[in-house]
């Protein structure tokens, strides 16, 4: 019997939605904290770049390891 083409649907939104969830977090933290330093757009990219690498290290851990029994 053929495997289900839509069975990788799923992995793929969580992906997309962990990447996304991650960079809007971080990007929410770093504009909090540029309301309470009174910076202008300083924490917010930077937040945006430490959620999109924080969120890529969670797919990487999550999907891109093979397990390996030594």
């Amino acid at each position: 019997m053929a495997e289900n083409p839509w069975s990788g649907f799923g992995e793929a939104w969580a992906v997309t939605s962990t990447l996304i969830a991650g960079m809007v977090a971080w990007a929410g933290i770093g504009y909090l904290f540029d309301v309470w330093l009174g910076f202008r757009w300083l924490f917010l990219p930077l937040g945006m770049v430490v959620g999109m690498g924080g969120g890529i290290y969670l797919v990487y851990i999550r999907y891109g390891r093979e397990d390996r029994e030594t």
